[in-house]
């Protein structure tokens, strides 16, 4: 047995190794909740049946891309010395993982390709071993939408709770006002919750047809998310509170002498604390499924490499 498939991860125990058997990998693949994970966001527009349509050339070099890509990650797997590494490497793999998860008969053969080579270069027993690598990638996947499918469930349950809270009738203004205040007070806020919200007001205002009820419930959505901006802000450190405001900025020179003006005074201390958290930031950026904007990468990535060149000079200057 492969010893990188004992430790107790969520979704590590490989309990349907799919590429095994090719009318079970079907079923699998074909998984709603994959599936809805795994759907592109850009691309070719479909034809009739749904299908995306691709020339021939172009298909067959994202086949070989994805092949040796996901080779690559299976070896990246088996030579991880602690298991405890493990979901980091496979959260950053996630979109490869789910594409071949999706990709029906193309993706079972390139599992099984890999699976074929493997035997006929190394032998049965690397084989195996190959095998069973490729039941940890793609448990942690399923295991992986799961929650992610579970996470959007709790966040549409949460804000069906705060609408129909701020919407009753038979409280007076001010109880309404009380009540969601007990609400935000009361459930675990978080960014994702806020994203979820961004996404809702973006999928009514950019609906083709606005009605008197849809805009209303705009409007309504927009002073929740701004209530809920303000409740996360009051969790916040200061250094949270002025990364979230640089990153608001639009130019980046601009985002970056504020940066260095800021720092002339606050210092090492709080340039540590700064860098503590675009490092946990950029590290969080690859666990979300779905991506996060690129834009907004770039510009927390900007910000922790002059946090960081900063926080060295002053730190050398006291040695």
């Amino acid at each position: 047995m492969l010893w990188i498939a004992e430790p107790s991860v969520r979704g590590f125990s490989p309990s349907h190794p799919f590429h095994r058997e090719t009318a079970r990998c079907s079923t699998s693949l074909h998984d709603d909740r994959i599936r809805w994970a795994a759907l592109p966001k850009y691309g070719p527009a479909s034809g009739e049946d749904g299908h995306q349509y691709l020339p021939k050339e172009v298909e067959d070099s994202k086949f070989e891309d994805r092949k040796r890509d996901f080779r690559l990650l299976v070896d990246q797997i088996l030579s991880v010395k602690d298991p405890t590494h493990i979901p980091s490497y496979l959260t950053k793999q996630i979109p490869l993982v789910l594409d071949i998860m999706s990709d029906g008969e193309r993706g079972v053969g390139i599992v099984q390709d890999i699976l074929t080579k493997t035997v006929h270069e190394q032998g049965e027993a690397a084989g195996e071993q190959v095998s069973e690598a490729i039941d940890v990638i793609f448990s942690f996947a399923e295991g992986f939408v799961e929650e992610a499918v579970g996470m959007d469930n709790s966040n549409k349950e949460l804000l069906g709770k705060i609408i129909r809270t701020i919407s009753d009738q038979n409280l007076t203004e001010r109880e309404r006002e009380d009540s969601l205040d007990r609400i935000l007070s009361q459930e675990n806020l978080t960014a994702g919750f806020l994203r979820h919200l961004e996404g809702e007001c973006e999928r009514i205002a950019n609906s083709p047809r606005i009605t008197k009820e849809s805009s209303r419930l705009l409007q309504v959505l927009r002073i929740i998310q701004a209530r809920v901006v303000e409740e996360l802000s009051g969790d916040l450190g200061e250094a949270a509170q002025v990364l979230g405001q640089l990153v608001g900025y639009d130019d980046l020179v601009e985002c970056l002498a504020v940066l260095d003006a800021g720092l002339m005074v606050r210092g090492l201390s709080f340039a540590s604390e700064m860098k503590l958290l675009t490092t946990e930031a950029l590290d969080g950026f690859s666990g979300i499924p779905g991506g996060v904007d690129p834009g907004l990468v770039k510009r927390v990535q900007e910000i922790d490499e002059r946090l960081g060149r900063y926080v060295q000079s002053k730190s050398s200057s006291f040695e």
